[in-house]
């Protein structure tokens, strides 16, 4: 569930910074979710 959650908050942050036309931010939000999904993961085991 909480994976899920994070799942829809970085694509709801990505789609803004598309809208916005924000390529910076939307690579930095790419680059730091595999690290937020492992976090989600590790501290749920």
């Amino acid at each position: 569930m909480r994976l899920r959650m994070l799942a829809d908050d970085y694509t709801e942050a990505v789609n803004r910074a598309i809208a916005e036309d924000r390529e910076d931010l939307v690579e930095r939000l790419a680059a730091e979710y595999p690290d937020a999904a492992l976090r989600v993961l590790t501290e749920a085991a």
